[in-house]
């Protein structure tokens, strides 16, 4: 794991997290297999998560691979979905990226799932990205529709996900993906290709403002087993939230 990251433990909820984040007060991080957020609004993973880090409730997009990312800074957007919501799982129209405030006077956490994707979560100065990318995602574009939306980005953090040395792909996601991709070819089976799906993301932000400040953890979901697989695990497997819950108070 890259020294940038470290894993903690907060009451029953393992988590890995950004530690300069995490000591300076930011509650966040990407939860480890013993949570699984599933079909069905995980209802005991969500109010074990939340009740471990003090948030009434977990705000998620419906994720669909897509390029949205949904604004939620504004209080008024949020108070609506909350109300209808009727439960600790908020979820919001398709996308796969939240944008959400520095500070807010909602105990609400935000997050994405992943089980191989790539979660990412980007600091602004008038706040936070939470993103989801999977190939498609980073193919069309989420990270920069994400991070477009944020002023002044200063720093970025990509968590595990499915990693270069296990996560093969064929010609059509390279060449979808473009020039960002980070990949090499399979010795022996044409057309298949190992991605980087971590430093594509880091290429990506990269090439999106060239003085952000990028960490990435450096670990594998589908050869660590403390973490969500679908490539690993097939339909059996669960998914892993990347949330962040911003600093209590008045905007």
């Amino acid at each position: 794991m890259n020294s940038s990251f470290g894993q903690v433990s907060v009451g029953d909820v393992d988590l890995i997290v950004v530690r300069s984040w995490w000591e300076s007060g930011v509650v966040h991080g990407m939860t480890t297999r013993p949570l699984s957020f599933v079909a069905g609004e995980s209802d005991e993973a969500v109010s074990l998560l939340c009740g471990a880090v003090g948030a009434t409730a977990l705000a998620a997009p419906k994720q669909c691979h897509g390029n949205e990312a949904i604004d939620l800074r504004g209080s008024a957007v949020l108070e609506r979905a909350l109300a209808q919501s009727g439960g600790s799982m908020c979820r919001f129209r398709e996308g796969d990226a939240l944008l959400a405030p520095t500070v807010s006077q909602q105990a609400v956490a935000f997050g994405v799932m992943s089980a191989d994707c790539v979660p990412v979560i980007v600091r602004g100065e008038d706040g936070w990205a939470l993103i989801h990318a999977g190939w498609r995602g980073l193919a069309n574009g989420v990270i920069r529709e994400a991070v477009g939306k944020l002023r002044a980005p200063v720093e970025a953090a990509v968590f595990p996900c499915a990693g270069g040395d296990a996560y093969e792909v064929g010609q059509e996601v390279v060449s979808a993906i473009g020039t960002t991709a980070v990949c090499r070819e399979q010795t022996g089976r044409d057309g298949r290709f190992l991605l980087d799906a971590a430093a594509t993301a880091v290429n990506q932000l990269r090439a999106i403002s060239p003085t952000l400040k990028v960490a990435s953890s450096g670990l594998c979901t589908i050869t660590d087993t403390r973490f969500h697989s679908y490539r690993r695990d097939g339909e059996r497997a669960g998914r892993a939230v990347t949330f962040l819950l911003p600093a209590q108070g008045n905007p």
